[in-house]
C-alpha cells in the first residue's frame, strides 16, 4: 500500500478502495458529501467487507445555516421523507439498486449513519479509517469525496497512513481514531451529530434485499452496470473475486442452496426444475463439488444436447479450476484415448477426479458405454436439458453404473410422450426442487414486454390446411384412432403451413419499422424462412449473421462473440440456440416461427430474459397465426385446435410480462369463441 494516491496516475477505486475494503472488518468514514452511488461502484469491496462480518460507520453532512435544534430536526426529518418518497417513485434502476444496497446494510446492522451539523459552517473533513482481522489499521485523508465523481472523474488525491509503518500510528492513526470516536459520540465543540430516525430506518429498509444471497446478486449487478456506465474495465474490477471451485458456495443464492440440499437429501438423485436463466449450471457445479469433496476420487459424466453446450460446460469447468475435463463428441477422434488415459491415472491414484462432458449422441454410443462398463466405482451422472434424455436413440445409454443422478431442465417433460416422461422421472428420482419464472423475475431474470402480432392464413394456405386436416383424420380413423410415424409426419407437414405462412412477412416488416435502433436482437425462424429474413435485414443495412447447424462449432462461438461486441446487431437462428446455449445481452427477440412444443418456446423465452451487464429489460415480439380474421359461420375442429394452441402460448408468455392486458385484449374475441365451442 502506497503512502499517497493521485487520481492523475492511480485508480483510487481499483488500486486502493476495493483491495482495502476486501481485507477489512471495520470502515469508519467522515465524508463531506455522500452518494449512494459510491456503494455500488465499490460493491465488490463492500461485499468483501460484509463477508468478513464487517461494518461501516458513516458521518454525512447536512447543509443548514440555522442553529435552532427544532429547525435542524425538522430539516433532517423533511430530508428523510423526501428520500423515502423518492424511492417509492424511482424509475432509475441503477440508483434504486444503490439504495437497496444501503437499505440491506442498514437493516442488518452493517451500516450506521449519523448526520453532522457544523456550527456556522460545513463538516468538510475527508477522512476514512479501515481495520482488518489482525488489528492492522489504515487511515486516509485528503480531497477525495465519497461520490462517484470523486472516485472516478475529479482530480483527487489523498495520503494514507498504516499502523505497521514506524511512526504512523502515534503521529496520525491514534489522533484519527480519537477524533472520529469523539465526533461519532457527539463530544466535539464545533459539531453537533444527530441520529437518523427510527421511522426513516423502517421506511428505508423495506426496500432491502430479503437475504444475503439477494444482496450479493444485487451487489454484482450494480458493479456490472457501473462498469458499463463509467467505462471501467470489467477484467480489472474482477481480479479480486473470480470464483473458483474452492469458493463456489460463497456465490450460491438461497434457492440454489436449497436445491442442492434437497437433491442430497434424496440420496444424490433427482431433477432440478429451474427456469431458464436462473443458474442451473452453476447450481449443478456446486452440487458436483460437494459430492466430490466427500469422495476420495470421482468420475463425473455430464451430458448435454448440443456440441456448443458441451463446449460451454467444458470451458466453465476449466475456468473454475477443474483440469481433467474430456469433451466427448462424435466428430472428434481424440476423446476415447484421452478419457481412457485419464481414468487409468485415477485408478493408479495419480488423478482424483475425471470429467467426461458428452453430447447425448456420444453418451449413448457403444464406444462410450463400454468405457462406463469398465469403470470400477460409481459414476455421478448430470444430464442438462434432460427432457432430451429419453429419446429412443438416447435412453439406451442409461446404465446401472449411474447410481447418483442429477437432472436439469426448465421443462422436465417430454412433448407428446407421457409414457416416456414417466419412465424418465422415475429413473432420475423425480423432481426434487422447482424454481419458476415467476419466482425469478425481476431479481434473477429481467422483466419483459410481450407484443403479439396476429396474422391469418391466406385463402390458399387455409385450403391446404383444411385438406391436410381431412387426410389426417381419415388416416387416424383407419389406424384405430392411433397416431403412427406416418401420421405424425403428416401432422408435422400441416404444422409447416402455419409456420411458414406468407402473411408473416408484412408483420415482420412492421416490427422492424417500429424499432428505431435495432441491436442485441435475436430472430427465430424456420429453415424455409431464414434466407428471406437475412435479405430483409441486409436491405436495411443491419449487421446480421445466422447460426444454424451448418456452421462449425468454432465459427458459432465467433458469431456469438461478435454479437456481444455489437459487430452483429442481429442473430438469426433456427433451433440451434434453443437449449442451454448462453448468448449474453439479448435484449429483444422477434419470433417469426415459433414451436407448438411448450418445452421449446419456454426455453426460448428464458434465453431472452437472462440478465447481463447494462441490461434490465427485455422485449419479445411474437407473430401468431390464426385461421382467419373474420369469424365465419362454420368453424371446424381443426380451426379451434389451431386457435387453442396459439392462445395457450399467448397466455404462457403474457401472464409473466409487464403488459398482459395489452395482449389479452387483442385476442379476447378468440377466447370467447373457444369458450362457446
Amino acid at each position: 500500500m502506497k503512502g499517497f494516491y493521485d487520481s492523475d496516475k492511480d485508480s483510487l477505486l481499483l488500486d486502493f478502495y476495493i483491495p482495502a475494503l476486501c481485507e477489512s472488518i471495520s470502515y469508519k468514514r467522515i465524508a463531506g458529501y455522500f452518494s449512494s452511488n459510491s456503494l455500488a461502484i465499490s460493491a465488490r469491496g463492500i461485499s468483501g467487507l460484509i463477508n468478513n462480518g464487517g461494518n461501516i460507520q458513516l458521518i454525512a453532512n447536512v447543509v443548514l445555516s440555522e442553529d435552532d435544534q427544532e429547525t435542524i430536526k425538522e430539516v433532517i426529518y423533511q430530508k428523510e421523507q423526501e428520500i423515502l418518497s423518492e424511492i417509492d417513485s424511482m424509475e432509475d434502476v441503477i440508483k434504486k439498486g444503490h439504495l437497496k444496497m444501503l437499505a440491506w446494510l442498514l437493516k442488518n446492522g452493517k451500516l450506521e449513519i449519523k448526520i453532522a451539523k457544523v456550527n456556522n459552517g460545513l463538516e468538510h473533513k475527508k477522512k476514512g479509517i479501515l481495520e482488518d482481522f489482525e488489528g492492522n489499521v489504515v487511515s486516509f485523508s485528503g480531497s477525495d469525496n465519497e461520490t462517484v465523481s470523486g472516485w472516478l472523474h475529479n482530480h483527487e488525491d489523498f495520503h494514507v497512513f498504516c499502523s505497521w509503518i514506524d511512526g504512523d500510528f502515534e503521529r496520525h492513526l491514534e489522533p484519527d481514531l480519537e477524533s472520529f470516536q469523539k465526533l461519532w459520540d457527539n463530544e466535539t465543540n464545533k459539531v453537533t451529530v444527530y441520529e437518523i430516525s427510527e421511522a426513516f430506518k423502517r421506511g428505508f429498509i423495506k426496500n432491502a434485499p430479503k437475504d444475503e444471497a439477494e444482496f450479493q446478486t444485487l451487489s454484482h449487478e450494480m458493479v456490472q452496470r457501473m462498469n458499463k456506465q463509467y467505462s471501467i474495465s470489467s477484467s480489472s474490477m474482477s481480479l479480486k473475486e473470480e470464483p473458483s471451485r474452492y469458493t463456489l458456495s460463497k456465490y450460491l443464492r438461497d434457492y440454489q442452496e436449497e436445491a442442492i440440499e434437497k437433491w442430497e437429501l434424496n440420496g444424490c438423485q433427482g431433477i432440478l426444475k429451474m427456469a431458464t436463466g436462473t443458474g442451473k449450471t452453476f447450481t449443478a457445479i456446486n452440487a458436483i463439488e460437494r459430492y466430490l469433496s466427500r469422495q476420495n476420487e470421482g468420475f463425473v459424466v455430464i451430458v448435454a444436447p448440443k456440441q456448443l453446450l458441451v463446449s460451454q460446460w467444458s470451458d466453465e469447468l476449466k475456468k473454475l479450476g477443474y483440469s481433467n475435463v474430456v469433451e466427448v463428441m462424435k466428430d472428434s477422434s481424440k476423446w476415447e484415448k484421452e478419457l481412457k488415459a485419464s481414468l487409468l491415472k485415477m485408478e493408479l491414484g495419480r488423478e482424483k477426479e475425471v470429467f467426461a462432458v458428452a453430447t447425448y449422441a456420444s453418451f449413448s454410443s457403444e464406444k462410450f458405454k463400454s468405457i462406463i462398463d469398465s469403470v470400477n466405482n460409481n459414476v455421478l451422472l448430470v444430464c442438462d436439458e434432460m427432457h432430451n434424455s429419453w429419446a429412443p436413440e438416447y435412453k439406451k445409454g442409461f446404465l446401472g453404473k449411474y447410481q447418483k443422478k442429477l437432472g436439469l431442465s426448465a421443462t422436465p417433460e417430454r412433448y407428446m410422450d407421457d409414457g416416456g416422461t414417466q419412465e424418465m422421472l422415475e429413473y432420475f428420482g423425480g423432481v426434487v426442487f422447482e424454481f419458476s419464472l415467476k419466482d425469478a423475475i425481476p431479481m434473477f431474470l429481467t422483466e419483459y414486454e410481450y407484443h403479439a402480432e396476429l396474422v391469418h392464413l391466406t385463402s390458399e394456405e387455409k385450403y391446404e390446411y383444411d385438406a391436410s386436416t381431412s387426410t389426417i383424420s381419415k388416416m387416424i380413423a383407419a389406424n384405430d384412432g392411433k397416431i403412427n410415424e406416418k401420421i405424425l409426419l403428416k401432422i408435422l407437414q400441416r404444422a409447416r403451413i402455419v409456420t411458414n405462412s406468407e402473411s408473416k412477412w408484412d408483420a415482420f416488416d412492421k416490427i422492424l419499422d417500429s424499432i428505431s435502433d435495432i441491436k442485441k436482437t435475436l430472430v427465430y425462424c424456420s429453415p424455409q424462412q431464414i434466407e428471406k429474413v437475412m435479405t430483409m435485414l441486409r436491405y436495411r443495412k443491419i449487421p446480421t449473421h445466422k447460426i444454424t447447424y451448418k456452421e462449425p462449432l468454432k465459427f458459432r462461438k465467433e458469431i456469438i462473440e461478435k454479437f456481444i461486441d455489437d459487430n452483429y446487431r442481429v442473430i438469426v437462428a433456427i433451433k440451434v440456440l434453443d437449449e442451454g446455449i448462453d448468448v449474453p445481452g439479448i435484449e429483444r427477440a422477434i419470433i417469426l416461427a415459433n414451436s407448438g412444443n411448450p418445452i421449446e418456446y419456454v426455453q426460448r423465452r428464458g434465453r431472452i430474459l437472462r440478465k447481463s451487464p447494462g441490461k434490465d429489460f427485455s422485449i419479445i415480439h411474437d407473430i401468431l397465426v390464426f385461421p382467419w380474421e373474420d369469424i365465419p359461420s362454420t368453424i371446424s375442429n381443426s380451426d379451434i385446435s389451431m386457435i387453442k394452441k396459439e392462445l395457450f402460448r399467448i397466455e404462457e408468455f403474457s401472464k409473466a410480462s409487464v403488459n398482459p392486458l395489452e395482449v389479452l385484449n387483442q385476442i379476447s374475441h378468440y377466447y370467447r369463441l373457444v369458450e362457446d365451442w
